[in-house]
C-alpha cells in the first residue's frame, strides 16, 4: 500500500506535458471546496434562523397548551397532578381570545392573552399590569397611531347557538407599555390584559380557560403530551404542543432547507465530474507508465488502486478545505457583514427582518458530517469508473501503439 501511495503521489506531480491536467486538478479541488463551504454556510445560517424563530415563538407561547371545551370542577386537582411531573417546569391558566380594537377611528383584529404576573415577568420581562391596562406590540401601535397612555376600545365577538355574531363587553383600556415581541405577526396583533379583566370578558361570553405548560426540555414536548393525555380523560379538551401549533411554519423552513441544500450540493456533484475528467486525462497521459507498472508485476487491481487513491486524494483535500472555509466564514460572519456594509453598502439582512441585527448561524457537527460523507460516497463512485478503466489497460497494446 505504501508503494501505491508513493506512485500515486508521483503521478500527481505536474510535468510540462501534463500542465493542463494540473489545472483541471486544481479547478476540481477548488470547485469541491467552494461547493462544500456553500452548503455548510447556507445550512448553518438557516439553522440559526430556525433556532431564532423557535426562541421568539416560545418566548410568548407555552410548550404545551390544553384548551378546555367546557369548565371542569376538578381543574385544580388536574393542575396539581401536572405539577408533579418532573419534566414540567411551570403550569399556568389563562385565556387566549380573538377580538377587535378601535382607536383613532381605526380598527384592527387582535389576539388577546391573559396570564399571571409571574409568566409576564419570566417570559416577556414585564411587570404585572393593573385592571383596564393593556400591553400592545410596536407594529400594532404604529398601525393604529397609538402611544403610551392612549385609550383603545376592545370588543370580543360572541357566536350564538344560531350562528349569529354579536360583540359584547366593549371595554376601554389604557396602554401601559408598547413592546417588541420579536416576530412581526405578534407585534401586529398580540396584546396582553389583566387576568381579572380577561375573566370578566370570558365569563360573559362563556369562554373557557387554557392551561399552559412550560417544560425544562422543549424537545420532550411530544412525550410529555402523551403523559398529559393520560391525566385528562374524556373528550372535553384539546391538547397540542408547540411543534403542532407552528407546524406550517416549521414545515416551510424544513422544505426550504432541504431545497437549498440539494441545489447547492449540485455544485459538489458537478465538481465530481471534473474529477472524472481529470482522472481520465491523467490515465491517457500516463499510458506508458501503466504499461511499465504492469510489466514489472503490478496487476489490474493495483493500477486501479493507484488512480483511485489519486482521485480520492484530490476530493479529500477539497472537502477538508471546504469545511475549513465554511466554518471560518461562519465564525467571522459579523466582521464580513460589517466589511460588506462599509465598503459596498450591502446588508446581508434587510432592516427590521425579525428584528435581527446580525446574521444568525448554528453549526451542527452531525449535518457537516452528513455533507462530507455524502460527498465522499459520490466521489468514490466518480473515482471508480476511470480507475477501473486504467486497470483494464493492456500493456502490449499500449506499447505497440506508442512504438508505432
Amino acid at each position: 500500500m505504501r508503494n501505491k501511495l508513493f506512485i500515486a503521489y508521483r503521478l500527481l506531480r505536474s510535468k510540462k506535458e501534463s500542465r493542463f491536467i494540473s489545472i483541471v486538478t486544481l479547478s476540481s479541488i477548488i470547485a469541491i471546496s467552494i461547493g462544500i463551504a456553500a452548503v455548510i454556510i447556507i445550512l448553518s445560517v438557516m439553522n440559526g434562523f430556525e433556532s431564532e424563530i423557535h426562541q421568539r415563538i416560545l418566548q410568548l407561547n407555552s410548550h404545551i397548551t390544553i384548551s378546555l371545551k367546557e369548565s371542569r370542577s376538578d381543574i385544580d386537582t388536574l393542575i396539581e397532578r401536572l405539577e408533579r411531573i418532573e419534566e414540567i417546569k411551570r403550569v399556568s391558566i389563562g385565556y387566549q381570545l380573538k377580538g377587535i380594537i378601535e382607536s383613532n377611528k381605526k380598527t384592527s383584529a387582535v389576539i388577546v392573552k391573559s396570564f399571571n404576573g409571574d409568566l409576564f415577568l419570566q417570559k416577556i420581562n414585564l411587570t404585572s399590569i393593573k385592571r383596564s391596562e393593556v400591553i400592545i406590540g410596536q407594529e400594532l401601535a404604529q398601525k393604529m397611531n397609538l402611544r403610551i397612555g392612549d385609550r383603545l376600545s376592545l370588543s370580543i365577538p360572541n357566536i350564538t347557538a344560531k350562528g349569529k355574531v354579536s360583540f359584547l363587553n366593549n371595554q376601554t383600556f389604557v396602554i401601559k407599555k408598547i413592546v417588541v415581541y420579536g416576530l412581526q405577526d405578534y407585534d401586529a396583533s398580540l396584546l396582553f390584559i389583566n387576568e381579572q379583566d380577561a375573566d370578566e370578558i370570558a365569563q360573559a361570553n362563556q369562554f373557557t380557560k387554557k392551561i399552559s405548560i412550560d417544560l425544562f426540555d422543549i424537545y420532550q414536548a411530544k412525550r410529555i403530551t402523551m403523559m398529559v393525555k393520560d391525566i385528562f380523560d374524556g373528550k372535553d379538551y384539546r391538547i397540542s404542543d408547540w411543534t403542532e401549533d407552528n407546524s406550517v411554519l416549521f414545515s416551510a423552513i424544513n422544505i426550504e432547507k432541504m431545497t437549498m441544500t440539494f441545489l447547492l450540493f449540485l455544485i459538489v456533484v458537478i465538481a465530481m465530474f471534473n474529477v472524472i475528467v481529470m482522472l481520465s486525462m491523467s490515465i491517457d497521459a500516463k499510458k506508458k507508465e501503466i504499461a511499465v507498472l504492469k510489466t514489472i508485476g503490478f496487476n489490474s487491481l493495483d493500477i486501479c488502486h493507484i488512480f483511485f487513491i489519486q482521485g480520492m486524494g484530490n476530493v479529500l483535500i477539497g472537502i477538508f478545505f471546504g469545511c475549513l472555509l465554511g466554518v471560518t466564514t461562519l465564525l467571522n460572519l459579523d466582521q464580513l457583514e460589517r466589511i460588506l456594509t462599509s465598503v459596498f453598502n450591502l446588508r446581508l439582512l434587510p432592516s427590521g427582518l425579525y428584528y435581527i441585527e446580525t446574521m444568525p448561524y448554528l453549526i451542527k457537527i452531525n449535518e457537516i458530517s452528513i455533507i462530507c460523507l455524502s460527498a465522499i460516497i459520490i466521489s468514490i463512485l466518480s473515482c471508480l469508473i476511470p480507475s477501473f478503466k486504467a486497470g483494464k489497460q493492456d500493456p502490449s497494446t499500449i506499447t505497440r501503439f506508442h512504438n508505432g
